[in-house]
């Protein structure tokens, strides 16, 4: 009897470790980054797509430049760069490769309707007209649900989120409400056209109480919980400028993924600075070093891995110091993009960062 006990703890002692080990050598989530480039030159989008190729399981296709409204809701040519955008994207990424798409249907405050895609080539007229318009409009939600199913039919994706960082703690309430219902009309359409497809709205992760209530108000309308974290930019625990990713409070995600524990979820975008962050207009004075992105870096992925997550995307792969000088040439820069100029795995002079090889490592696991 007592070989046979000891037999059976033996196998207890064993199974348990091989399944610690098959934990750590496998991971359940999708890697991915934009193709965000360093400089907007073909040589750096290149690179972008090189790292995606070659070192990602899923390209995140983010389309957040506004919304072609009267070529979508009148079934008329959609603009010519669009297509173009659209054909690069396609024909860069290698075959094979998930596919993730974001639409925003909001402006980049996230508290307004969605710009017009390439207003350069629309009247002054046609703009006011869709400008005007509320979010929840008819008119508007089938230009939306039109414009996404453009890209989905195009790029065919694995995951759609349709309403990139919609929990913002600055709506009011009147439209808050109006968004709320245009989500309501937006998901129901796109499901009952897509059956198959995941649709989802991702979250910013925020301490503020409004970010998890007014996220509580949307999870009716989206299959995952999806969020969107820049922690350095309003964590509580970062206020005093020290941004070392250990002072996150220990539920600062998981207060979000807790919302609906029976919905998939993932990291629909997120990254975090290796360099000092200074904006003023924003009153951000943040310290960064490559140690503690690098340690940001491994506290996602574990999380991702304990919990389970569907996928993790990291903004962009490179710093983009270069092309912020370029945007700021063209007269096109705002302090907004400042935000995530240096959240790179690689920095401005091309060189790898620790966070870098970390990444590599966690690509090299099976995915489960």
């Amino acid at each position: 009897m007592k070989i046979v006990l000891t037999i059976s703890v033996i196998i207890c002692l064993f199974s348990v470790r091989c399944t610690k080990k098959a934990n750590e050598e496998s991971r359940s989530f999708y890697m991915a980054v934009t193709p965000w480039p360093a400089d907007f030159t073909q040589a750096a989008v290149d690179d972008a797509y090189s790292f995606i190729n070659q070192h990602c399981d899923m390209v995140s296709h983010h389309f957040d430049e506004g919304v072609p409204f009267e070529e979508a809701f009148g079934n008329l040519p959609w603009p010519q760069d669009l297509q173009q955008v659209v054909a690069t994207r396609k024909t860069k990424t290698a075959a094979g490769k998930k596919i993730f798409l974001s639409v925003s249907p909001l402006n980049l405050t996230r508290l307004e309707k969605a710009n017009y895609y390439s207003p350069d080539n629309i009247s002054d007229s046609i703009k006011n007209y869709w400008k005007q318009l509320d979010v929840n409009n008819d008119k508007v939600i089938t230009a939306y649900v039109r414009y996404v199913s453009y890209l989905i039919d195009e790029l065919h994706p694995q995951f759609v989120n349709y309403g990139v960082e919609s929990n913002s703690v600055q709506w009011g309430d009147q439209q808050f409400a109006l968004y709320k219902d245009f989500l309501s009309k937006v998901f129901a359409q796109l499901k009952a056209k897509y059956p198959q497809l995941p649709f989802f709205i991702s979250f910013m992760v925020h301490e503020d109480p409004l970010a998890l209530s007014r996220a509580s108000k949307l999870l009716s309308y989206t299959d995952y919980i999806a969020l969107s974290a820049y922690p350095y930019t309003s964590g509580a625990a970062t206020a005093d400028g020290n941004a070392d990713p250990k002072k996150l409070p220990a539920d600062y995600f998981t207060r979000f993924i807790d919302l609906a524990p029976s919905k998939p979820w993932g990291f629909a975008e997120t990254g975090y600075i290796a360099q000092n962050l200074v904006i003023p207009s924003f009153s951000l004075n943040k310290q960064g070093t490559t140690q503690w992105q690098k340690d940001y870096l491994d506290l996602i992925c574990q999380l991702c891995n304990s919990k389970k997550a569907k996928f993790l995307i990291w903004f962009c792969h490179a710093d983009y110091d270069a092309g912020a000088n370029r945007l700021k040439s063209l007269g096109l820069y705002t302090d907004l993009f400042g935000l995530w100029q240096d959240i790179g795995l690689r920095d401005e002079n091309n060189i790898e960062r620790p966070a870098y090889q970390l990444w590599l490592q966690w690509m090299e696991k099976e995915m489960k």
